[in-house]
C-alpha cells in the first residue's frame, strides 16, 4: 500500500514540475507546428512521458529495488520516444501511412516514418523476447507493441483524442488485469491526468514521441498480461483499423458517428 502511495506521490510532483520546465524550453526553442486550425504551438510535450517515468523510477529506487520488467519497460517507451521525436524534428509530409513508409524501404529510400516502422518492429520483438514463450508468441506479442506503438499515432490528429483513448484502455487494464507491474502504468497514467490540459486546450501538441511512447505502454501491458485470446482478438481489431486507416480517414469517421464525435469534442 505504501508503495502505490509513494509512486503516486512522486509521479505527480515530478509531472507538475516537469510540465513546465518541457514547456517552457520548447518555447525559448520555437519548436512550433501548425494543428489541425492552422495554429502554430509547441510540439514534443510528450518528452514528459520518459523524462518523468525514469524520474520516477530512480527516486522509488531509493525505497524499493528496481525490477527487470522495469528497466525493461522504461527501455521500450524511452526507445519508442527516440524514434517519435526524430519524426517529429526531420519528418515531412511527402510520404504517408503505413503503406507509403514501408513502400519507400522496399525502394531502400529510409524515410523517418520507415525509420519508426523498421525500429519499432525491431525494439517490439527486442521487448517480447524476455516474455515470449516460444516463436508465434513472440510475432504475436512483437505486432501487438509495434501496431499499437503506431495505433496512438494515426489518433493523435485532435486534440485530446489520442489520450482520452489511453485513458479509457488503461482503465480495462487497471479493472480487468491488475498486476505487480501495475505501478508502471499507474506512473504514465498520472503523467497522462496532469498533461491533459494543454493537450486538450490545444496549447501544446504532445508529438509522435509522445503518441509513440503511450502506444508502447498499452502494447506492452496486453502482450504481458493478456491471455492469447484476447490478444488474438486484440491484434485482429489492429489491423483492422491500420487497414482501415489507409483508406479512409478516422478523423470522418468520427465526425459522421454522433457519439464518437461528442466524445471526441468532450472538453474542449
Amino acid at each position: 500500500m505504501y508503495f502505490y502511495v509513494l509512486t503516486i506521490l512522486i509521479s505527480f510532483v515530478l509531472t507538475f514540475l516537469f510540465k513546465n520546465l518541457i514547456y517552457n524550453m520548447i518555447i525559448e526553442t520555437k519548436f512550433l507546428k501548425q494543428n489541425y486550425k492552422g495554429q502554430s504551438i509547441p510540439i514534443g510535450m510528450g518528452i514528459i512521458f520518459p523524462v518523468v517515468l525514469i524520474s520516477s523510477l530512480a527516486f522509488l529506487h531509493l525505497f524499493y529495488p528496481t525490477t527487470s520488467i522495469s528497466l525493461l519497460f522504461s527501455f521500450g517507451v524511452s526507445t519508442m520516444a527516440l524514434l517519435g521525436i526524430i519524426d517529429d524534428l526531420l519528418g515531412n509530409r511527402n510520404t504517408t501511412g503505413l503503406k507509403g513508409h514501408i513502400g519507400q524501404l522496399f525502394k531502400f529510400k529510409l524515410t523517418t516514418g520507415g525509420l519508426k516502422a523498421l525500429m519499432g518492429g525491431v525494439v517490439s520483438i527486442f521487448v517480447s523476447l524476455s516474455f515470449s514463450n516460444n516463436f508465434p508468441m513472440l510475432i504475436l506479442n512483437g505486432l501487438i507493441i509495434a501496431l499499437f506503438t503506431n495505433l496512438i499515432n494515426l489518433l493523435d490528429l485532435r486534440p485530446g483524442r489520442a489520450l482520452k483513448f489511453f485513458l479509457f484502455y488503461a482503465t480495462i487494464i487497471f479493472i480487468f488485469f491488475i498486476c505487480e507491474n501495475s505501478y508502471l502504468l499507474i506512473i504514465i497514467t498520472i503523467i497522462v491526468l496532469v498533461y491533459f490540459p494543454m493537450d486538450i486546450k490545444a496549447v501544446a501538441m504532445m508529438g509522435d514521441v509522445g503518441s509513440n511512447s503511450l502506444g508502447f505502454v498499452l502494447g506492452f501491458f496486453t502482450a504481458f498480461h493478456f491471455g492469447y485470446i484476447y490478444k488474438l482478438t486484440i491484434l485482429i481489431f489492429l489491423v483492422f483499423i491500420h487497414l482501415f486507416s489507409e483508406r479512409f480517414s478516422i478523423t470522418n469517421f468520427i465526425e459522421n458517428n454522433k457519439f464518437l464525435k461528442y466524445l471526441d469534442n468532450l472538453g474542449r
